[in-house]
């Protein structure tokens, strides 16, 4: 009974040596912390965009009215560029990065090439 006691009281001093020590790695880091993005060591990051709460037609204001139309076109375009872009990076690119991948000249039977072909044809629609 003494000795789980002694084992107890040793095990308590432990586990508060432990913490106290983890505390001064913790404080320690967060000093190091900086705006600082790395890469390799940090593989995950957050990209925050100011949130615009007037609308690009607010924006555009200028006493001559067909500078406006003129401006209000081009920042339209600039938008759907943005979109069709974003698209075609989530849809398209990896599609066609990796078509025709994973079979050689060699080991293709005559007409796979057009069935892929033909494959991939739906996929551009």
């Amino acid at each position: 009974e003494i000795h789980a006691e002694v084992q107890l009281k040793n095990y308590g001093k432990f586990l508060e040596e432990y913490t106290s020590q983890l505390k001064r790695i913790e404080d320690a880091l967060d000093d190091s912390v900086g705006d600082v993005w790395d890469f390799s060591l940090d593989p995950i990051a957050l990209k925050l965009l100011p949130y615009e709460q007037s609308s690009l037609l607010e924006l555009i204001k200028t006493e001559n009215k067909v500078l406006n139309k003129v401006i209000t076109v081009y920042a339209a375009l600039c938008c759907e560029i943005k979109k069709l872009k974003y698209e075609a990076e989530t849809k398209f690119y990896n599609g066609l990065l990796f078509y025709g991948e994973g079979a050689t000249d060699s080991s293709m039977v005559e007409g796979d090439c057009q069935i892929q072909m033909g494959r991939f044809v739906s996929f551009l629609q």
